[in-house]
C-alpha cells in the first residue's frame, strides 16, 4: 500500500491527522528532505508536538517540556540542513506564522534555507517531502487540522512525489527568484 487515505470531521480521527503531521516533521527534524514543499493557502502556528512529557527533548533541549509549535519544528528542520519552500496567500491571517517562522530562523541564522511565496489566489494544499506526499482539502490551521470535515492522503508512491515535486517546481517556480522573503 502506497497511499493512506485520512477522512476526518470534528468528531473523529483528528488526533490521527495530528499525528500524521507530528511524524512527518518530525521526521524532518531528523533528517531533513534537501527541500520541504509546506503549501497551504493558510497557515497557523499550532501547538503540535506534544513534549510534555520530555519524550522529544533529543531533538531539541531547548525546547523544554510543553507543547512545541510548528514554526519551531520547521526552524530545526532548517538548522539541521533541510531547506523550505513556503507557498501561502496573502490573507492577514498568515501574518503570525509567517512572522514566527522568520524570527525563528533569522534567530538561529538560516534565513537562507528559507523561501517563501504569497500568492493572492491559492487553493492548493500539500506537504512535500523527499519520501512522501500528504495532500487534500485540508488547510495547516485549527480548522483544518481539529475542525472541518477533510481527507488526507498520504503517499510514498514515488512517481506522485516526482509528479507533485515536477508541479511545485513549475507552478511556484517564483519561490526561488524570492529566497527568504516574501512576494
Amino acid at each position: 500500500m502506497t497511499t493512506r487515505r485520512i477522512f476526518k470531521s470534528r468528531t473523529s480521527r483528528q488526533a490521527e491527522i495530528q499525528d500524521v503531521l507530528c511524524g512527518l516533521l518530525t521526521a524532518e527534524v531528523i533528517r531533513p528532505s534537501s527541500t520541504l514543499w509546506l503549501v497551504s493557502p493558510w497557515v497557523t502556528d499550532l501547538d503540535l508536538l506534544d513534549n510534555r512529557a520530555g519524550n522529544f527533548d533529543f531533538l531539541e533541549p531547548a525546547w523544554g517540556r510543553r507543547k512545541v509549535q510548528i514554526t519551531e519544528m520547521l526552524t530545526r528542520m532548517l538548522v539541521n540542513g533541510g531547506h523550505l519552500k513556503l507557498v501561502t496567500n496573502c490573507d492577514a491571517h498568515n501574518a503570525r506564522f509567517l512572522r514566527h517562522l522568520h524570527q525563528r530562523a533569522e534567530a538561529y541564522g538560516v534565513c537562507e534555507r528559507l523561501s517563501v511565496l504569497q500568492k493572492e489566489k491559492l487553493h492548493t494544499k500539500g506537504i512535500l517531502g523527499e519520501h512522501y506526499y500528504l495532500h487534500g482539502s485540508m488547510n495547516l490551521t485549527l480548522g483544518g487540522v481539529e475542525i472541518n470535515d477533510e481527507q488526507i492522503n498520504l503517499s510514498i508512491d514515488r512517481q506522485s512525489i516526482a509528479e507533485a515535486m515536477l508541479t511545485f517546481r513549475k507552478h511556484y517556480s517564483a519561490i526561488d527568484d524570492n529566497s527568504g522573503g516574501e512576494q
